[in-house]
């Protein structure tokens, strides 16, 4: 998403920057029951050496998997135990 900042008296079009997002998943119930399921997220960027990141990319193309779903449950297993 692009937005309009205007600085000094000049207009700008920049990239809004995206820290939140929300993930909706709808499930027919029946006919006219829907139940609606809202996660929201954060977007988090972090800088890491290169030679991780290669072991993390490794990892997550054996495994079928996205970096970001290593990197989440990495920090869950981490922090929660």
């Amino acid at each position: 998403m692009r937005i309009k900042v205007e600085r000094g008296g000049r207009i700008f079009e920049v990239r809004k920057p995206r820290t939140e997002t929300s993930e909706v998943n709808v499930r027919r119930v029946d006919d006219i029951t829907y139940e609606v399921e809202i996660n929201r997220t954060r977007v988090v960027s972090v800088r890491i050496p290169y030679e991780l990141y290669e072991k993390i990319d490794a990892y997550a193309r054996r495994n079928k998997k996205t970096i970001s779903d290593i990197v989440r449950e990495a920090l869950v297993e981490y922090i929660i135990g």
